[in-house]
């Protein structure tokens, strides 16, 4: 038998599986992840990671049956073992437990503290604090059981005014679609400069909804001023800029406008000096915005996206296109 194709990549090793030749074969059992927004390049993946969530679930056997037909597969017994090992190499990565510590803060009690001792020991204080309120530890057993698992794992940590914080959420590595250049030419220590994240919402009949993808799109850019919801004339959802009395656009809490034309620095909530403060050094002209949207399924993502300055607003919209 001569092999036609070779595919050598990190998911090599499950090659042997029938449902990673074809990903996109109608009626398999992983048919949904061939919806054709889901970019080429990203089908071993999603794939890989639905096959190791089969062992760990232990339905193994169902997907075996669904891809070769062989319905004998349903009478496989699995036992739980491969989620038993997942669970053990979790504890012993994570450990019985885990402690925020600042370095400094344990000699703030010395009767001759080292200076910046009591800066540290109140900046772990925080930390701990905001720990107990975001519930870090089940999220680091979240985020990291998905990692040993599927080898990647997703979280944000985002500022949210509202709560005076920044939120820590843990995202599946299916929803999650970086966008890498074209040339290749990116340091593997550096982050992408445009990623989204993005799931299928299904057809409800009953409320008149049609199948949806769901997108959120972080991407990196120069910062801009504050927006508001808006809509174009033939009713696509946008962002538009608020403008104050004297004409000139608003702008958020801790930004101010550069000497530079068109250009906005922001101090951030965690700065020096700022009552929420922990350890920022200096204001930046550069923040990730924002573009949420709800959108049919039926192109992918593109592969490429605007660079840094083509890209200051931030949108969101919950309605489909």
């Amino acid at each position: 038998m001569r092999i036609r194709d070779v595919v050598i990549d990190v998911w090599s090793w499950l090659n042997y599986k029938p449902v990673m030749a074809n990903p996109r074969r109608p009626g398999g059992p992983l048919a949904e992840l061939a919806a054709t927004w889901v970019p080429d390049e990203d089908l071993r993946r999603l794939s890989a990671y639905k096959l190791l969530a089969g062992y760990d679930q232990g339905q193994a056997g169902q997907l075996a049956a669904a891809s070769t037909g062989d319905d004998t597969a349903l009478e496989r017994r699995e036992l739980g073992d491969a989620s038993k090992l997942i669970d053990t190499a979790l504890g012993y990565l994570l450990g019985a437990e885990q402690t925020i510590i600042v370095p400094g803060a344990e000699h703030a009690d010395d009767d001759e503290p080292p200076a910046g001792a009591a800066e540290a020991a109140d900046a772990q204080e925080r930390l701990r604090l905001w720990a107990e309120k975001e519930l870090l530890g089940l999220r680091m057993q979240q985020t990291e059981r998905s990692a040993v698992r599927c080898g990647d794992a997703v979280c944000t940590l985002a500022w949210e005014p509202s709560k005076e914080r920044a939120l820590l959420r843990s995202y599946n590595p299916g929803f999650y679609f970086p966008e890498w250049p074209e040339d290749g030419e990116m340091d593997a220590a550096e982050y992408p400069r445009r990623v989204h994240f993005a799931w299928e919402l299904p057809e409800d009949q009953e409320k008149g909804l049609k199948a949806r993808v769901r997108r959120i799109t972080y991407e990196l850019g120069p910062i801009g001023a504050a927006t508001k919801p808006g809509a174009t004339q033939d009713g696509i959802p946008r962002r538009e800029w608020i403008y104050g009395t004297d004409g000139d656009p608003v702008l958020i809490v801790g930004d101010k406008v550069n000497a530079d034309p068109g250009t906005i620095s922001r101090t951030y909530p965690w700065a020096p000096g700022n009552r929420l403060g922990s350890p920022a050094t200096s204001p930046t002209r550069n923040g990730f915005s924002t573009i949420s949207r709800a959108a049919t399924p039926s192109t992918p993502f593109p592969r490429t996206g605007p660079r840094s300055g083509s890209a200051p607003t931030a949108k969101r919209s919950n309605t489909s296109t």
